[in-house]
Protein backbone atom coordinates (compact mmCIF):
# COMPACT_ATOMS: atom_id res chain seq x y z
CA UNK A 1 0.00 0.00 0.00
CA UNK A 2 1.28 3.48 -0.79
CA UNK A 3 1.96 6.22 1.62
CA UNK A 4 -0.07 9.46 0.47
CA UNK A 5 0.24 12.40 2.32
CA UNK A 6 -2.63 14.33 3.49
CA UNK A 7 -3.68 17.52 2.11
CA UNK A 8 -2.51 19.56 4.62
CA UNK A 9 1.16 17.85 4.44
CA UNK A 10 1.24 18.52 1.04
CA UNK A 11 0.20 22.04 1.28
CA UNK A 12 2.55 22.69 3.71
CA UNK A 13 5.48 21.52 2.02
CA UNK A 14 4.28 23.66 -1.43
CA UNK A 15 4.76 26.44 1.20
CA UNK A 16 7.82 25.90 1.76
CA UNK A 17 8.94 25.17 -1.71
CA UNK A 18 8.06 28.63 -2.64
CA UNK A 19 9.29 30.51 -0.20
CA UNK A 20 12.88 28.65 -0.28
CA UNK A 21 12.54 29.30 -4.44
CA UNK A 22 11.76 33.20 -4.10
CA UNK A 23 13.78 33.93 -0.63
CA UNK A 24 16.27 31.24 -0.34
CA UNK A 25 17.27 29.80 2.96
CA UNK A 26 15.38 32.26 5.39
CA UNK A 27 16.68 30.71 8.20
CA UNK A 28 13.70 31.49 10.51
CA UNK A 29 11.08 31.00 8.24
CA UNK A 30 12.34 27.43 7.21
CA UNK A 31 12.85 26.17 10.42
CA UNK A 32 9.65 27.31 11.30
CA UNK A 33 8.05 25.90 8.92
CA UNK A 34 10.03 22.82 9.15
CA UNK A 35 8.93 22.33 12.87
CA UNK A 36 5.15 22.63 11.52
CA UNK A 37 5.84 20.07 8.85
CA UNK A 38 7.72 17.54 10.95
CA UNK A 39 3.86 16.39 13.52
CA UNK A 40 2.67 15.53 10.01
CA UNK A 41 5.03 12.98 9.58
CA UNK A 42 4.59 11.57 12.60
CA UNK A 43 0.65 11.08 12.69
CA UNK A 44 1.52 9.33 9.31
CA UNK A 45 4.18 7.50 10.54
CA UNK A 46 6.80 8.32 8.39
CA UNK A 47 9.81 8.27 10.95
CA UNK A 48 12.24 8.68 8.59
CA UNK A 49 11.01 11.63 7.49
CA UNK A 50 10.11 12.80 10.56
CA UNK A 51 13.84 12.24 11.79
CA UNK A 52 15.44 14.13 8.88
CA UNK A 53 12.70 17.04 8.95
CA UNK A 54 14.32 17.83 13.17
CA UNK A 55 17.41 16.85 11.82
CA UNK A 56 17.29 19.49 8.81
CA UNK A 57 15.89 22.10 11.11
CA UNK A 58 18.34 21.84 13.39
CA UNK A 59 21.49 21.81 11.00
CA UNK A 60 19.54 25.30 9.59
CA UNK A 61 19.05 26.61 12.76
CA UNK A 62 22.84 26.21 13.80
CA UNK A 63 24.36 26.93 10.55
CA UNK A 64 21.79 29.66 9.57
CA UNK A 65 21.67 27.44 6.10
CA UNK A 66 21.93 24.89 4.01
CA UNK A 67 25.00 23.93 3.00
CA UNK A 68 24.74 19.90 2.22
CA UNK A 69 25.27 19.05 -1.24
CA UNK A 70 22.75 16.48 -2.07
CA UNK A 71 22.98 16.59 -5.56
CA UNK A 72 27.29 16.11 -5.61
CA UNK A 73 28.72 13.00 -7.55
CA UNK A 74 31.30 11.23 -7.09
CA UNK A 75 35.03 12.42 -8.58
CA UNK A 76 36.97 10.12 -10.29
CA UNK A 77 38.37 8.38 -6.92
CA UNK A 78 34.78 7.99 -5.87
CA UNK A 79 34.92 10.69 -3.50
CA UNK A 80 31.67 12.85 -2.99
CA UNK A 81 32.07 16.27 -1.69
CA UNK A 82 29.14 16.66 0.56
CA UNK A 83 29.50 20.77 1.13
CA UNK A 84 28.08 23.74 -0.84
CA UNK A 85 31.06 26.41 -1.78
CA UNK A 86 29.32 29.21 0.00
CA UNK A 87 31.99 31.54 -1.53
CA UNK A 88 30.84 30.40 -4.97
CA UNK A 89 28.75 33.47 -6.92
CA UNK A 90 26.28 30.12 -7.55
CA UNK A 91 26.20 29.16 -3.81
CA UNK A 92 22.26 30.70 -3.31
CA UNK A 93 20.98 28.76 -6.21
CA UNK A 94 23.32 25.75 -5.21
CA UNK A 95 21.26 25.86 -1.60
CA UNK A 96 18.17 26.40 -2.80
CA UNK A 97 18.56 23.54 -5.14
CA UNK A 98 19.66 21.18 -2.79
CA UNK A 99 16.95 22.05 -0.14
CA UNK A 100 14.37 21.43 -2.71
CA UNK A 101 15.60 18.15 -3.75
CA UNK A 102 15.64 17.22 0.08
CA UNK A 103 11.79 18.49 -0.10
CA UNK A 104 10.99 16.50 -3.12
CA UNK A 105 12.03 13.20 -1.17
CA UNK A 106 9.98 14.42 1.80
CA UNK A 107 6.66 14.81 -0.94
CA UNK A 108 6.93 11.11 -2.66
CA UNK A 109 7.65 8.93 1.18
CA UNK A 110 6.00 5.57 -0.85
CA UNK A 111 9.29 5.53 -3.18
CA UNK A 112 11.68 3.17 -2.62
CA UNK A 113 14.91 5.02 -3.58
CA UNK A 114 13.60 8.16 -1.89
CA UNK A 115 13.77 6.46 1.23
CA UNK A 116 17.10 4.66 0.30
CA UNK A 117 18.39 8.21 -0.09
CA UNK A 118 16.78 9.93 3.16
CA UNK A 119 18.62 7.24 5.14
CA UNK A 120 21.83 8.77 3.21
CA UNK A 121 21.01 11.83 4.23
CA UNK A 122 20.17 11.17 7.73
CA UNK A 123 23.62 9.62 7.70
CA UNK A 124 25.45 12.78 6.86
CA UNK A 125 23.47 14.40 9.85
CA UNK A 126 24.63 11.75 12.47
CA UNK A 127 28.45 11.75 10.65
CA UNK A 128 28.66 15.64 11.26
CA UNK A 129 28.65 14.93 14.95
CA UNK A 130 26.02 17.95 15.64
CA UNK A 131 23.87 15.83 16.91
Amino acid sequence: MEATLSKDTVALIDKLKSLVEKKGIVKDDVVKLLTELRPHFIEQKEPLITRVTRLTAEYIDDKGTFDINLLAEEDEEGNIDQDIDMNSEDSFNDVKENFLYLLDLFAHPENSVNKEELQRIKAIYLDRDMF
